[in-house]
């Protein structure tokens, strides 16, 4: 199957198809957020990411229809950087929300109160959209797998913080993590080193795996949301058993 996807000629279409992934990724985080926020009434800063989300998702699609318009270019590159700012600073303002005295516990700052992971989402993404737009060939595939693999990485931190809340209580717990520990590991290991075919076919089976642990934990957490319930209740969706 690899060696039939390396015989299509998918060059020319790679920067418009992984561009046109990073749109969605900013439409689909934009709902998540909306989601979230709309339970607070959309307080004080809440409604930076929402007018962030729908810019983003603009200059993506500009840039992939006038790709050699030079304040094209430019106006993407500065809504990007501004994503990573606004990713940075969301994840501080989650922080210092959580942080409500001094003797606060670190439970409290990194698992109960509000998901401290959920901001940075959009710094990842503004950087991969960055990285796919301006490098080419083997730089650019090494580079989005390093992102990728750091994306794995926060994926297995803040199922970490989300299921201690539990206490591990169930095993089944513990596969995300250490199925996303293992597609971290494979991201880097592919972006670092020279993969033979044996080895690229190990790491597209971890990748696919975490598909597939993806999908079931999505359909575990939504059935735990909507247990006993007469209709759909976000804020279970968010904070609960959050999707």
């Amino acid at each position: 199957m690899i060696n039939r996807l390396k015989r299509l000629n998918i060059a020319p279409y790679k920067t418009p198809i992984l561009l046109g992934f990073m749109a969605v990724n900013f439409f689909l985080t934009g709902v998540d957020v909306l989601i979230a926020h709309s339970e607070n009434n959309f307080f004080r800063w809440e409604v930076i990411p929402l007018i962030f989300s729908p810019l983003a998702v603009v200059a993506v699609l500009a840039q992939l229809a006038f790709r050699k318009n030079t304040v094209v270019k430019r106006t993407f590159q500065t809504v990007m950087w501004v994503g990573v700012v606004v990713g940075i600073v969301g994840t501080l303002l989650h922080l210092a929300g959580n942080a409500t005295s001094s003797q606060q516990s670190l439970n409290r700052l990194l698992v109960t109160g509000s998901p401290i992971g959920a901001p940075i989402a959009f710094a990842g993404i503004a950087c991969y959209a960055l990285a796919i737009a301006h490098y080419r060939g083997t730089t650019r595939r090494s580079k989005l797998l390093v992102f990728t693999g750091l994306g794995f990485l926060g994926a297995v931190i803040a199922v970490f913080l989300d299921h201690a809340r539990l206490g591990f209580v169930s095993g089944y717990t513990m596969i995300p993590l250490v199925s996303g520990t293992l597609a971290t590991l494979a991201c880097f290991y592919m972006a670092y080193g020279q993969t033979n075919r044996h080895e690229t076919y190990i790491c597209f089976s971890i990748l696919a795996l975490n598909l597939l642990v993806g999908l079931v934990g999505f359909g575990f957490h939504l059935a735990g949301n909507l247990a006993g319930t007469q209709s759909i209740v976000w804020a279970r969706m968010m904070y609960r058993n959050p999707l």
